[in-house]
């Protein structure tokens, strides 16, 4: 009997809940109508994963410096962005979004439907949530994506919590947003769709930007401490390392979605036996705990001795590895970021199914190597979209035709540089 009383207890409660939901709708307009003076808030909502967060963090700290009276809250939905986040001074309150399976924001804001069904499920999913919202001094809000289904639920969020400002591009429902961004802004690089956002947040609050977006500092999203660098150092003395340090971070792994964007094991060992016999680089090959077989593989396949640190170090530690590394070769993953972040010397990427001018940053230290096939890149702007799935009898051929000589040669050109 006690299994059947709490589920139906919890219906009870839903059930209430929705019931109660038309005073919601009613205190949320009230709040929109009522200005607060002093100690006001703004809303950013990301449900982007590290890579994402260390793009879209300069232009926070960039709304901090012009909006400094306000309280910043980020809400974000990844553990490890939650992690880089909590690190920033400038973000005053940082929000773990908590997902559970029937309230996976992917899978229950995919359709559009009616606007008012979609704002009770989404009280109906998360209550507690958009009371605290609907009580906060929270006027202002802004989705950063990164697909559409976090800017569906960031819309109806802001609409029902009565969020007076609301600024978005992605997702269904925008035209309950107080100050939609052109939609065509998607098309740009990650850099310029932040931006656009943050601009039109301050050019709501009629708050010029002049120059600044030119002035932004990329290496504030990622800042490491004196002790962290000192643990960094103390660990490669430890592996028998001595300045001046040759290193070579190689990082095989990398989310795979609904396409995989892993080049493969064979193809690094490769590579990194190349660094080590033609440039005398010390291997060090990185990843998280999930990773660490990658990384073991990689290393089974090796000729040459490596160090792997998959797995052991945490991403202070491989902040502080990539602020000495001289090349750091990588698929699209949160480690490219990461080394643009630290300014690594020398980033190579390899891409397949993304693409770079989209997502990579352009400067002289990043070379990528894109796929010569011609459906690649498929996937513009969401990596998780199930309509962008590989459909050829060789799946992510985009990947696999990239051969490792390709590769050499990109790095022979690198220390060519160098001589």
């Amino acid at each position: 009997m006690y299994q059947i009383k709490i589920p139906l207890f919890s219906f009870l409660v839903k059930l209430i809940l929705v019931l109660f939901f038309p005073f919601v709708i009613l205190i949320a307009k009230f709040k929109k109508i009522i200005f607060f003076n002093g100690n006001q808030e703004i809303l950013l909502t990301h449900f982007g994963a590290i890579g994402d967060t260390l793009i879209c963090i300069p232009y926070v700290h960039l709304l901090k410096k012009k909006l400094p009276r306000y309280k910043i809250n980020f809400l974000t939905s990844d553990r490890g962005a939650y992690q880089i986040l909590k690190r920033k001074k400038d973000i005053d309150n940082v929000v773990f979004f908590q997902q559970y399976k029937n309230g996976n924001v992917k899978n229950r804001f995919s359709r559009e439907g009616n606007r008012l069904i979609n704002q009770i499920k989404l009280f109906y999913l998360y209550p507690i949530y958009v009371l605290k919202i609907i009580f906060s001094r929270i006027v202002i809000g802004a989705s950063l994506g990164p697909f559409h289904e976090a800017g569906t639920f960031s819309n109806l969020l802001f609409d029902i919590s009565g969020i007076k400002i609301s600024i978005g591009c992605f997702g269904n429902f925008k035209n309950s947003l107080s100050k939609p961004v052109k939609e065509n802004v998607l098309d740009e690089h990650w850099n310029q769709i932040y931006m656009r956002i943050i601009e039109s947040v301050l050019n709501e609050l009629k708050i010029s930007l002049e120059d600044d977006f030119e002035k932004l500092n990329k290496k504030k999203s990622f800042e490491i401490t004196y002790d962290e660098k000192k643990t960094i150092i103390n660990n490669i003395y430890s592996k028998g390392l001595k300045k001046p340090f040759m290193i070579s971070v190689i990082h095989p792994g990398g989310a795979t979605y609904v396409n995989s964007k892993l080049w493969g094991i064979d193809k690094f060992a490769v590579i990194a036996d190349y660094l080590y016999e033609k440039y005398n680089m010390n291997i060090f090959i990185t990843g998280s705990s999930s990773e660490k077989y990658l990384a073991k593989s990689v290393s089974y396949k090796m000729k040459n001795p490596c160090y792997i640190v998959a797995g052991e170090y945490d991403i202070p530690m491989v902040a502080s590895l990539l602020d000495l590394t001289t090349i750091c070769i990588t698929n699209d993953t949160s480690i490219l970021h990461l080394a643009n972040v630290m300014e690594t010397k020398y980033i190579l990427s390899i891409w397949g199914p993304t693409n770079p001018m989209k997502i990579g940053e352009k400067n002289d230290r990043n070379y990528f190597i894109k796929s010569p096939i011609e459906c690649s890149p498929c996937i513009t702007l969401d990596a998780g979209d199930i309509k962008k799935k590989c459909d050829r009898e060789i799946k992510e051929e985009c990947l696999k035709i990239i051969e490792p000589e390709k590769v050499r040669n990109v790095i022979d050109k690198i220390f060519s540089n160098l001589e």
